[in-house]
């Protein structure tokens, strides 16, 4: 029973000296492996604005000044003119599951400026009756003083009345009314109290992606090709995450899959001991450490190849020491690598990428694996 307790023992002790002295693999090598499990993703969206009435308004954005683009009430018109963002994503199992940043999936929108913007045209469009109401008054005023210089006395007393005159008068009287009650009738459309509360505003999307090595030349390339449902958006705030899945629920078989549970360098025999252990885990991050971000940056801008697009591998180090909320790392990055997953040396993933440092790209966050791995089993 000794000796069977040494041999396993020294068994566990040189598996873990092996493991140890293997080499990572080089920047190429590692690319190699894991550029096919990262996609691009094309999502095409507008916003949907729900007011208390019950009628629907639809914009694609809204503009630093508060202006919303593309404001309608026309349903056709904003499918016409929808807003596009690109993202990246990644497969975590068989089945077609994909995960992005979640602003990828829904994008965000501040909605207290929607709604105050939405305010202030509801108040211009009331102010813009009101106007159209008052130079509608004084007109008809106006005329009304005409009418009085219809009638004129003689020498002699006698009242003579231009009833010609009069008859015009009163008929451009008529279809001022007319115009007044119309106006008036669109003010009191507007309402004087409109609680902002009362208004909902959702984003409506359209969402596929495009293989590393594809040719894309048209939205139906992603959407049509291959579209997408979102399966789950993160309820926490800070957890800027997202799961995408094919509609075909099947992960093709050339694309690599990311293990979020667990290491791809770490046996059977190291999960057994690291159990009985206080080994600490090799998952956590270190500062300093060696990182890749694999995704697209810019999207189609940088992706675009004559051998259709290529997927991107940055690297840098970790720059702070993470606080178990986000990695903080030296990875340049731009718009569109949002979803990246962030692998260390040895292709194993420690962060999905999420947003950049204001002011400067070269200092980037990520979401770490803890977090990530317990959005995954929600």
């Amino acid at each position: 029973m000794k000796q069977t307790t040494l041999y396993l023992l020294s068994l566990l002790i040189s598996l873990l000296l092996t493991a140890c002295s293997n080499e990572p693999p080089t920047p190429e090598e590692l690319y190699k492996e894991e550029a096919s499990g990262v996609v691009m993703v094309l999502n095409k969206y507008y916003y949907n604005v729900t007011l208390p009435s019950g009628e629907h308004l639809y914009f694609t954005s809204i503009e630093e000044d508060g202006t919303l683009t593309g404001l309608t009430d026309d349903i056709n018109e904003i499918r016409k003119n929808c807003g596009y963002l690109t993202g990246t994503a990644f497969f975590i199992n068989d089945r077609g599951l994909l995960l992005t940043n979640r602003h990828v999936a829904s994008p965000i929108i501040d909605e207290a400026q929607v709604k105050q913007s939405l305010m202030n045209i509801i108040r211009y469009v009331k102010a813009l009756y009101e106007a159209r109401m008052n130079e509608l008054s004084e007109q008809y005023d106006a005329l009304e003083s005409q009418k009085q210089e219809c009638v004129s006395e003689d020498f002699w007393g006698n009242v003579e009345v231009d009833q010609e005159r009069v008859s015009q008068i009163e008929n451009e009287q008529s279809q001022l009314q007319q115009q007044y009650n119309v106006a008036m009738q669109a003010r009191n459309g507007v309402g004087d109290q409109l609680d902002p509360s009362s208004i909902t505003i959702h984003p409506i999307c359209e969402l596929g992606i495009a293989y590393n090595d594809s040719y894309v030349s048209t939205e139906s390339d992603f959407l049509g090709t291959n579209p997408c449902n979102v399966v789950r958006l993160s309820p926490d705030e800070e957890t800027d995450l997202a799961l995408l899945q094919l509609r075909t629920e099947k992960t093709p078989d050339k694309c690599y899959v990311f293990p979020v549970e667990g290491r791809k360098d770490q046996s059977h025999w190291w999960n057994i001991f690291k159990k009985k252990s206080n080994t600490p885990s090799p998952d956590a991050p270190k500062i300093d450490q060696k990182l890749y971000m694999i995704g697209f940056n810019a999207g189609i801008v940088l992706a675009n190849t004559r051998k259709g697009i290529k997927v991107q591998m940055t690297g840098g180090r970790i720059t702070q020491m993470p606080d178990g909320t986000r990695l903080l790392y030296s990875i340049p990055t731009m718009q569109g690598s949002s979803g990246s997953p962030v692998v260390d040396e040895r292709g194993n993933l420690v962060g999905v990428n999420f947003a950049k440092l204001n002011g400067t790209d070269n200092f980037n966050f990520g979401i770490p694996l803890q977090k990530v791995r317990r959005f995954v089993k929600e």
